[in-house]
């Protein structure tokens, strides 16, 4: 355990900031630029590394929270645009037809104008939901000037809690925290995927037999 603690160390400690800033930053910003990224991307899981790499390696994490907040939003905003594009032909398609049956499988539930904010920066903590709610808020031409905003209220959160939890673990208890979290989180989203894909396939299957 040893050998491989003092092997992971020597890596983090050779990773450059600027790898780790870049990282981070790219799999957040495609994971909503991109909605189909956000199948194979768990983005929470590359958060918890890069911010146990901050605690114990190179990275600033005043630096890679920055950096990921804007990616998040400008992810967001991507996704928002491609929305607009493409909604209304995207809607028409067996793939669109998909994504929106996969997103209220996982709990997406279109906005009203009241709660619009909330709603779309809630969707920010949830996996697949966080993925294809800026495509479906483009294609529903919601107000930019409101999307902005929640997209911000969101990301921001999401970026600061997600990293901070983790640079404070991985500053407690130092680089073999770093194999732990790593194979945990893998494993976790791993299965979580596995089981996102489980219910949905069940839920259109119980749509498709009219149950």
């Amino acid at each position: 355990m040893h050998t491989l603690t003092d092997r992971l160390t020597d890596l983090v400690d050779s990773a450059p900031a600027w790898a780790v800033y870049l990282i981070a930053g790219g799999v957040v910003y495609l994971e909503t630029a991109v909605a189909v990224v956000g199948l194979v991307a768990p983005s929470e899981a590359v958060l918890i590394a890069a911010g146990v790499v901050a605690a114990v390696g190179k990275p600033v994490i005043g630096v890679l929270i920055a950096v990921c907040a804007v990616a998040a939003i400008a992810g967001d905003s991507t996704g928002y645009a491609v929305g607009v594009v493409t909604g209304p032909r995207l809607a028409r398609t067996r793939l669109g037809r998909k994504v929106v049956r996969r997103a209220i499988a996982s709990g997406y539930r279109a906005p009203e104008s009241g709660d619009a904010v909330l709603a779309i920066a809630s969707a920010r903590w949830v996996g697949y939901v966080r993925s294809v709610t800026p495509l479906l808020a483009g294609s529903r031409r919601m107000r930019y000037t409101r999307f902005a905003l929640a997209s911000a209220i969101g990301g921001i959160s999401w970026t600061m809690t997600v990293l901070l939890v983790s640079y404070g673990v991985g500053a407690t208890l130092g680089a073999e925290v770093a194999l732990i979290v790593g194979v945990a989180v893998g494993v976790a989203a791993f299965g979580f995927l596995i089981f996102r894909r489980v219910r949905a396939g069940r839920a259109e299957r119980r749509r498709g037999s009219g149950g």
